[in-house]
């Protein structure tokens, strides 16, 4: 098994990939569910968190 050295494991967790995903499912499911509010607010989040330069 391979030991994860700390930088790798630290770029693992800070990959924006996750909770980008996240938030687009998060968007997608509550406006299949017609949530006007949580699909909204899960857009902003993900515009927010593309403006913030984390991705």
């Amino acid at each position: 098994m391979q030991e994860l050295s700390a930088g790798r494991l630290r770029r693992g967790l800070a990959d924006p990939l996750l909770p980008a995903a996240a938030l687009a499912l998060l968007a997608v499911a509550a406006a299949a569910l017609g949530a006007a509010v949580l699909c909204w607010a899960s857009v902003g989040a993900l515009a927010g968190f593309s403006l913030s330069g984390s991705v």
